[in-house]
């Protein structure tokens, strides 16, 4: 503290509780003058523009009010002003206030036009210069600290206009730093969500502006945002520059840790719990809150209520309501025995925002229940001062016998709470060996969108120390930032042991690591934070911000820079494309190369990991294997590929990994582009594949299997393979098991499914060590039977811990798809995707129907079909591999590599899809589990490279294009024919039986002029063949002719207008 003191100097006094630091004072006049010179223009990129509050060109009509800048070194001399500066947390360091400030509530005298202006633009306007390049409606989200219902609210303007919808945004967010973008309206006083917004029609330079609506106003910074589902996090994202340079920022003040809330009361001995978690949610109006209480959205609902059946024997109990204080109002609480109030409980306000504890709990006595009555908890919301609610918060039911007898030693605990991590032998693997020196390495190819590594000389640790644990007690993130200030990255770290261990096989050493790929050639400069503290890699903190109680470690503050050069890579080394990322759209899109994605690959198999050539990996007991199905004997050994592997191709320990490697290698020759796998699959159908030391340590990770892992992703990359990471699969995704979700406690689960320290340590550990990777999805699981809100927060806790901000999608059971999809759309989680199983001949219909859903909900989801029904069949091997018939199924319903193509490939494509990855089913060779030789599907390979390289070299926009079935007379969407469209330029007509009576037929009313007709061969590929009609009018329903041949094979029929 007197360090601080003695930076800052002394003057005004910042305290929250126990904090506190000194400021100095600044005179008025000072306080009020521009930081950034008029030439500072910032930069919209991706769809996202931020800037600090402080950083205006220019402030005018500051006659009665205007924002002064309270930094970490000054804060404004003006009077009055009721609160005390608030600048620990700040980005920046620093942040504006409107003074002086005479309104602070609802009893201060109202003044129009001194201390408040529902006008926009006519008191202390900001003004900042912008650059955006991708016109369109930017919402409006505003950092600020609210002590108070009138310091909540601004006007937002651009180009000297202040339109409706920027006007009075509002928050009800106080006492914190916040982010917020909500309209203030006469029906929603508290602001409606999402209400804010700036519609920007055109690109180039514009200018933002900032009004004052009410004195006393805190405002930090500002982000413009075009996705609709997108919220800053921490200090929001990075200020990126057009033009002119950023003023030197303040030192940066941390803000004082929230208030840890108190633990819940004791349960007694001998007592049965009834979590809250484990009541059902759906349609009851609650939601799950930090995994473990059930909580009220005030913006949804007034009430809620739950129940769940009592599993004992008839009796007379004694029952516990376990409620959350809340510092906004005091929540009601009402406990319901079949239908019939046992008892009610007011909960008294909490000192903090929340907290448990016996004051917050009610017992109701002797209450009469008999086995399978249905418990019920009601709770309802209140509020202290009508505008903040409390959400009704509770965490659980303690029953105990009211006579005092223990209940059943099998009902006497919560038997689903996940199974502690074991208890360490030891603190530390003896014997110990010194620190490094601290120095720092840049290693690899300096190029743009090539793997950077930075390794640091750091603190010495084993894989399998627990105090410290170097997976979960030292937290290590590399700010990596380009010259011109964008873009800037965040990077996590890890623990590499000695640095080469996937060649020596090392468990200890001293060497930290972090990487970067690049996105700009130039000079790039890094800081590295290294910090120790127990479960410190678990926080949430904002860039920069250390968490609460940890202590600097060796390396901390280490700083340097590179030079990048450009890229030198072509074809389909993904380093000649750059990153691919979610635009928005129902595609994926390059970064460097601005071409958009479609892929087809391997999903099977699952256990690709499984590889007798990785550390660590062994296979452990399977379950029974099911009718006709062929379970792995043992590891794979890709020994069928091993010829395929290339001198000069990757390999570790003198030579291992050349099978997988040349599995790659064959794949990406084929023309593919992604195989997927599981890096997790204990308590599943391989369980061959984990990425800790153990399968049953999960907070320990396994140093030398990693780094061998990488360097096949890696090799992936180089190849152009997108990688498929699917997290977790339904038998080990939480506390559910099968298609059915039956509750039970499942070992392998990572926090029972919640959002815990092992699954926030799993996350954290494979973005840091493979999000470098420039093409990649991560997947939730396979066949995940999670909650809505356990999948909301884990993919929340993704896009925090990868600084790149990769494709996050979900796979769940066809069955579900109906249940769980919709929760997810819009603006109802960050996922930008739906990975979709279902029966092959159901792809066109499936991937349309998201295709369509995700758009209405106004965010596109990038559609592919990953997995092809029934699961005991799926893609069939090629005719004759194997003495295979290339058959799969029986009689009527069987079915081959030909409808596959038709259905599966073209069906997605044609409805709009990003693509397919190919199942193998477990009754058929090479299956999901125990595929080696991707060369039994050498001929449905063929067709996915036709079908890519025809949209590549027809440079066909079918990012431009939608499904359009009605216009070739399949308005029920079925198999028959398919259409994809571009109204007025561009349509294709795929007809999976040929041409038939009307099947060649393209209504092109509306679509004047005259138009190409070519035709596609999907079973051979090659250049475009004129049919019987070359041209055609358009205007009305034409006739597309015959292809060139094979009439009543499927054609696809290329229309573009002249």
């Amino acid at each position: 503290m007197k360090q601080i003191q003695h930076l800052l100097g002394s003057a005004a006094l910042i305290g929250t509780g126990a904090f506190s630091l000194s400021l100095g004072a600044a005179a008025p006049a000072e306080s009020i003058k521009p930081l950034a010179s008029p030439e500072l223009v910032f930069e919209e990129a991706n769809g996202l523009l931020a800037f600090e509050a402080e950083h205006f060109y220019q402030q005018t009509l500051t006659e009665k009010r205007a924002w002064h800048i309270t930094s970490s070194k000054s804060a404004p001399d003006i009077k009055p002003d009721g609160d005390p500066p608030h600048v620990a947390g700040a980005s920046g360091g620093a942040y504006l206030e409107a003074l002086p400030d005479t309104r602070r509530t609802d009893k201060d005298k109202l003044i129009d036009g001194e201390n408040f202006s529902n006008q926009p633009g006519k008191m202390a306007v900001l003004h900042y210069k912008v650059r955006v390049h991708a016109p369109g409606r930017y919402y409006v989200w505003v950092r600020s600290y609210s002590t108070g219902a009138e310091d909540n609210g601004l006007h937002i303007g651009l180009n000297g206009q202040w339109p409706e919808s920027g006007q009075r945004w509002q928050t009800v967010q106080k006492q914190k730093w916040a982010w917020d973008c909500k309209q203030r309206t006469q029906q929603v006083h508290t602001g409606v969500p999402m209400g804010l917004f700036l519609d920007i029609e055109k690109a180039g330079d514009h200018e933002i502006l900032v009004a004052l609506r009410e004195d006393g106003f805190e405002f930090d910074k500002l982000v413009l945002a075009k996705a609709r589902d997108f919220k800053p996090e921490g200090l929001g994202p990075a200020v990126k520059v057009a033009a002119g340079k950023l003023p030197e920022p303040f030192p940066f003040v941390a803000a004082p840790p929230p208030p840890t809330p108190s633990a819940a009361a004791a349960v007694p001995a001998g007592a049965f719990v009834m979590k809250a978690a484990d009541f059902p949610l759906a349609h009851t109006g609650y939601y799950l809150d930090r995994g473990q209480w059930l909580a009220i959205n005030p913006d949804k609902n007034k009430e809620a209520k739950t129940g769940a059946k009592f599993p004992l024997e008839d009796g007379q109990y004694n029952i516990l309501l376990q409620a959350v204080g809340e510092e906004d109002g005091k929540s009601q609480y009402e406990l319901l025995v079949n239908g019939k109030t046992a008892g009610t409980f007011e909960c008294p306000l909490s000192a903090q925002a929340f907290e448990e504890g016996a004051n917050f709990a009610k017992t109701f006595a002797k209450v009469d229940l008999k086995k399978d009555d249905l418990i019920e908890v009601r709770s309802r919301i209140a509020s202290e001062d009508g505008v903040e609610h409390s959400r009704a918060r509770w965490s659980r039911l303690v029953f105990t016998a009211a006579d005092g007898r223990p209940l059943p030693a099998a009902t006497a605990t919560e038997s689903d709470a996940p199974a502690p991590p074991p208890a360490p032998a030891a603190p530390l693997v003896l014997p110990r060996q010194p620190d490094g020196d601290g120095s720092v390495k840049i290693e690899g190819e300096l190029k743009q969108w090539h793997k950077v590594t930075l390794t640091l000389n750091g603190p010495y640790a084993h894989e399998r120390d627990n105090d410290p644990n170097p997976f979960t007690d030292y937290r290590m993130t590399v700010r990596f930032e380009h010259e011109s200030g964008s873009p800037r990255y965040e990077a996590h770290g890890y623990f590499a042991a000695d640095g080469n261990a996937a060649n020596t096989s090392a468990d200890a050493g001293t060497r930290w690591r972090a990487h970067l790929s690049p996105d700009k050639p130039g000079r790039w400069t890094y800081v590295v934070s290294l910090v120790k503290g127990r479960h410190a890699a678990l926080a949430e903190t904002p860039p920069g911000v250390a968490p609460q109680g940890a202590q600097a470690a060796p390396g901390n503050g280490k700083r340097g820079e590179f030079t990048v050069a450009p890229t030198d890579k072509t074809g389909r080394d993904f380093r000649a494309q750059g990153r691919l990322q979610y635009v928005g759209k129902h595609f994926l899109q390059f970064a460097g190369s601005q071409e958009y994605f479609l892929k087809a690959g391997a999903d099977a198999p699952e256990n690709l990991l499984g590889y007798a050539d990785f550390d660590g990996t062994y296979s452990i007991k399977r379950r029974q294997a099911r009718a006709g199905e062929a379970t792995p004997g043992g590891l794979k050994t890709w020994a069928a590929h091993a010829p395929d592997w290339k001198p000069g191709d990757p390999a570790w320990k003198n030579g291992k990994g050349k099978g997988l490697i040349g599995a790659l290698n064959y794949l990406a020759g084929k023309g593919c582009n992604v195989f997927s796998f599981l890096p997790y699959n204990v308590g599943g159908d391989g369980q061959d594949v984990w990425p800790f030391i153990a399968p049953e340590d999960k907070f320990h990770y396994d140093c030398s299997k990693l780094d061998q892992w990488g360097i096949v992703f890696d090799h992936a990359t180089t190849l152009g393979l997108y990688l498929h990471f699917k997290l977790q699969e339904q038998e080990n995704d939480d506390n559910r098991r099968g298609d059915k979700g039956e509750t039970g406690a499942v070992k392998a689960a990572l926090d029972g499914g919640n959002l815990g320290p092992e699954r926030r340590l799993y996350c954290r550990e494979l973005t840091a060590r493979f999000s470098h990777a420039l093409a990649l999805n991560w997947n939730l699981g396979e066949e995940n039977t999670q909650s809505a809100e356990q999948q909301r927060e884990m993919a929340r806790y993704l896009r925090y811990v990868d600084p790149y901000d990769h494709h996050i999608v979900v796979h769940t059971f066809p069955g579900w798809q109906d249940r769980v999809y919709p929760q997810l759309l819009g603006d109802k989680s960050v996922l930008t995707g739906a990975s979709l199983q279902n029966e092959w001949e159901a792809t066109h219909q499936r991937t349309l129907k998201w295709v369509t859903e995700s758009a209405k909900a106004g965010k596109p989801w990038v559609v592919a079909n990953d997995e092809q029904g029934p699961a005991n069949l799926g893609v069939p091997p090629d005719p004759g591999y194997a003495g295979h018939d290339g058959k799969a199924g029986k009689g009527e319903k069987a079915y081959d590599l030909h409808d596959i193509r038709k259905h599966t490939l073209w069906g997605n494509l044609m409805a709009g899809g990003a693509g397919v990855e190919y199942y193998f089913g477990y009754q058929l060779p090479q299956n999901d589990l125990v595929c080696e030789d991707w060369r039994s599907r050498d001929k449905s390979w063929d067709y996915c490279r036709y079908a890519l390289e025809f949209f590549r070299a027809q440079k066909i926009p079918f990012w431009e294009m939608a499904n359009a079935n009605a216009l070739i007379g399949n308005s029920k969407n079925d198999n028959s024919r398919y259409c994809l469209a571009k109204p007025g330029e561009a349509y294709l007509v795929y007809l999976p039986h040929g041409v038939k009576t009307g099947a060649a037929e393209l209504d092109l009313k509306g679509a004047p002029g005259s138009f190409g007709v070519q035709w596609f061969n999907p079973r051979a590929g090659g250049a475009l063949r004129g049919g019987t009609v070359a041209e055609i009018a358009g205007g009305g329903k034409v006739s597309l002719g015959e292809p060139p041949a094979d009439a009543g094979e499927d054609w696809l029929a290329v229309v573009r207008k002249r």
